[in-house]
């Protein structure tokens, strides 16, 4: 009867708050110990959170101290090789800070992202990496709107934005590629996009484009297909490039996994790469190197991009300034074996 008694007293941090007559962001401040609240009603509050023994939970017990001790990640989804690397930074320094790491994932569903945004703005977090589109509904805004520190990574909106953002040369990236095989011969390159809502699609296809313009080749919108960056995305985008009455001759993949799926789709109509089709791909994942053949690919750091980016996060709750909002890693081009001068004969299809 009592445990009943003190879980019917127990309030969500938005009831608290309209109890007090504040904000949510008022309480969480006085929850992660930060200036901004007067003394009263931080008085006031701290009074009603202990009345209804809000912080009877092992992350709230940290709070009392100014920190949960975890971080969160929200991803789009668990499936490639770049989430993975990107994990894998972000766990090496977390292990070493004594920070856990809590996942999320969103599937690209934009009401899954607002109810995650809900939660995050209730529960204990010293604060949060995104990893995804986050510009489509504002998250990273409200995260900083109620004083949640935030990281995000990859996908990116204009320079001048106020949270900080890890990324990488995106369109040098492109642009490297796509100069790697016109300087092989190669004079029609498909390419094969993610979503072009995305910054960094944009910036590969753009990269690619310039490539083109430089060396004086037409740039045909018909061999532009957009995609989404899996790997059976990657299947269906190259059985249509080889339906062209004109197929290119090299294939400019827009991440490793849609290369994966170019290499299926290759493998299905007989055609031998490199002999008979270049394929480039984009992020050098850790199975790029043990594809067959082995993947031409531009790599980006993607482990390094998740130490820096953990690095900051750490940096902002301890309450430093950092020097810049706004840090890009080198892409560069890794040769394998995927690519070739154009085919001398036509395609057995």
């Amino acid at each position: 009867m009592l445990l009943a008694q003190r879980q019917s007293k127990r309030l969500t941090i938005t009831q608290i708050a309209k109890e007090a007559g504040v904000s949510t962001t008022t309480v969480s401040k006085v929850l992660n110990q930060l200036p901004g609240v007067g003394e009263q009603t931080r008085a006031r509050i701290q009074a009603m959170i202990e009345q209804h023994d809000y912080v009877q939970n092992h992350a709230a017990r940290h709070l009392r101290k100014g920190q949960s001790g975890l971080i969160d990640l929200v991803i789009m989804r668990l499936e490639g090789g770049y989430d993975i690397g990107i994990m894998k930074g972000v766990q090496e320094v977390l292990e070493e800070s004594g920070h856990r790491l809590v996942i999320s994932t969103t599937n690209e569903d934009e009401d899954i992202e607002r109810r995650w945004l809900r939660r995050i703005q209730d529960q204990a977090t010293d604060g949060v990496l995104l990893l995804l589109p986050y510009e489509r509904i504002g998250i990273a805004d409200t995260l900083m709107a109620h004083n949640i520190p935030v990281i995000a990574i990859g996908d990116r909106n204009e320079p001048t934005t106020a949270y900080p953002t890890i990324g990488s040369t995106i369109w040098l990236g492109g642009y490297t590629a796509t100069e790697y095989l016109i300087s092989l011969g190669h004079r029609r390159i498909g390419i094969i996009t993610g979503p072009l809502h995305l910054t960094t699609s944009r910036a590969r296809l753009a990269g690619y484009r310039e490539a083109l313009e430089r060396a004086n080749i037409p740039v045909d919108p018909t061999l532009i297909c957009e995609g989404n960056y899996l790997l059976g995305d990657g299947v269906q985008q190259t059985f249509a490039l080889l339906k062209h009455p004109d197929p290119p001759t090299a294939i400019f993949a827009g991440n490793d996994a849609q290369a994966a799926g170019v290499y299926q789709a290759l493998y299905q109509h007989n055609i031998r790469i490199p002999d008979l089709m270049s394929v480039i791909g984009f992020d050098d994942v850790t199975y790029a190197a043990q594809m067959s053949p082995p993947l031409t690919t531009i790599h980006q750091p993607l482990v390094e991009m998740g130490k820096m980016a953990a690095n900051l996060l750490l940096r902002l709750i301890a309450g430093q300034t950092l020097e810049s909002n706004h840090v890009e890693l080198s892409t560069s081009l890794v040769l394998r074996t995927s690519c070739a001068p154009p085919r001398q004969e036509s395609l057995p299809i």
